[in-house]
């Protein structure tokens, strides 16, 4: 691919300024391993008048690590630049559930560093990725199954990222190959660390980079220049489609919480299916922003309770994380979130008395209402029910009613069904009420009687007849309160 120092360095500056935003005033943390990557950015930033902290971790996975850390503190110290340094037995993060041991150590030394940038009031933390590391995790994504986000390849500037929502990673050195930088820390003279786990076939990137990309190579020698462009590409393509996503997020979002995020499913599915997996992915990824693979079929499942239009529904996603499906909303939510109740009635009073002409308050500005009314004056309609308000005859109930919620084995004699009875939690599933506001939806009593489901159908035995002469009308209304 060639090598030309002063074209290097030139571009380097550039990328510096213009992608990375990177200035001379504040202080710049820049991760240290010893390799020849993290050598020449940060031989290259000091250089160049940069105000620079290096940083070192060690993750204790081998012996003679701690050699390495001598190594970087001494390349610290030989340039004036402060010198900071972590530490940390990762293998023990994999028995608390992390999945391997690049996972734990990526975790810990992030960790690590945006810590100590926070302190240091650092304005980034600058790493040494390269081409070649753009390259692999193309193909780990690939690999392991991955949307465009994970395809398009890691960012010069990642801003807010995992770690941190004001301090951004830094990555000046993505359009430069490893061979370069070897030979720049050769033209310096730098003392270049050489970690033996590099060839470790065992670790999944170290196989990529050791035995697929030389494979891929037998097929197209410029293959790893040619998925760098191919990223680059992605990466366009998807800055272009970000901004579409963010006119949708917006209308879509309905609200958050700390775990979980609310979305109108309606306004979801009107969205080409593409723009409805997006959704789902940057919904997942407000709740897990350190998920680095969100699967295909997680986000098709998904996608498919949308698509289905369920009143109510609930999956599992992936990572802790469910779907739950209420009418017009859809939750992505870890499993032990409190959802918040929609705008449903719902009963604050378990029970409370309602006589005629008063009328008692439930959740959200619901109000309840009962009042005595002419025959005449019952619209046609009325006697096959009309959206959240029915008629009863007065003489066949007992006042005052009684408004509580559901108790084990309620049953209602429903108007249509000749007076047969049907358990109240059919019924409560039979029409669509919301799961989650089942519990304490308000159910109208005369004595020991259920009257009325509010706001669905009345019960069978004080229907209006042609032999009413009172007439009990009872209303759910909203946004109303009796509160002064």
């Amino acid at each position: 691919m060639g090598y030309n120092l002063p074209d290097m360095l030139s571009n380097l500056k550039k990328i510096l300024q213009d992608e990375c935003q990177i200035g001379f005033e504040r202080p710049t943390l820049v991760a240290v391993s010893g390799g020849a990557d993290s050598l020449c950015v940060a031989d290259f930033l000091h250089q160049h008048g940069y105000s620079l902290v290096v940083a070192h971790f060690d993750h204790k996975l081998r012996p003679g690590s701690s050699s390495e850390a001598n190594i970087v503190k001494e390349f610290a110290q030989q340039r004036d630049l402060q010198f900071v340094l972590g530490e940390e037995e990762v293998r023990a993060r994999i028995k608390e559930g992390v999945t391997s041991v690049e996972e734990a150590a990526r975790n810990a030394r992030y960790e690590f560093l945006f810590r100590y940038a926070e302190e240091l009031h650092a304005q980034a933390v600058v790493v040494g990725h390269t081409a070649d590391d753009q390259v692999e995790t193309f193909l780990m994504h690939l690999l392991r199954g991955a949307g465009l986000g994970g395809l398009s390849g890691m960012p010069y500037r990642w801003l807010p990222n995992t770690w941190h929502d004001r301090i951004p990673l830094v990555r000046p050195l993505l359009s430069f190959w490893r061979e370069e930088t070897t030979a720049y820390c050769q033209q310096r003279g730098l003392e270049v660390v050489v970690d033996p786990t590099n060839s470790d076939p065992s670790y999944f990137r170290n196989r990529l980079r050791l035995e697929l990309i030389p494979y891929l190579e037998t097929f197209n020698p410029s293959v790893r220049k040619l998925i760098w462009q191919t990223v680059q590409v992605l990466g366009g393509d998807r800055e272009t489609i970000t901004q579409i996503i963010d006119q949708a997020w917006s209308r879509v979002l309905v609200g958050s919480g700390e775990n979980y995020v609310t979305l109108d499913t309606v306004l979801c599915s009107t969205y080409p299916l593409a723009t409805q997996r997006h959704l789902i992915r940057r919904a997942i990824g407000r709740l897990r922003p350190g998920l680095r693979d969100i699967s295909f079929e997680a986000v098709e499942r998904a996608v498919g309770q949308i698509q289905q239009s369920k009143p109510f529904a609930e999956v599992d996603l992936i990572a802790g994380l469910k779907m739950v499906s209420e009418d017009d909303r859809m939750w992505i939510a870890e499993w032990s979130a409190e959802l918040p109740v929609v705008d449903w009635p719902q009963v604050n009073v378990d029970p409370v008395t309602l006589d005629i002409g008063s009328a008692i308050d439930l959740h959200q500005g619901w109000q309840l209402a009962a009042e005595q009314v002419e025959v005449g004056s019952i619209p046609p309609q009325a006697i096959d029910g009309v959206v959240n308000q029915t008629y009863l005859d007065l003489e066949r109930i007992e006042m005052p009613l009684m408004v509580r919620t559901r108790k084990p084995g309620d049953r209602i004699q429903l108007s249509g069904l000749q007076g047969r009875s049907q358990k109240v939690a059919d019924f409560m599933i039979n029409q669509k009420i919301p799961r989650r506001a089942r519990e304490k939806w308000p159910l109208v009593c005369s004595s020991d009687q259920i009257v009325w489901v509010a706001g669905y159908r009345a019960a069978h035995f004080c229907r209006i007849t042609s032999q009413t002469s009172q007439v009990l009308k009872l209303e759910l209304r909203q946004g109303i309160s009796t509160k002064k």
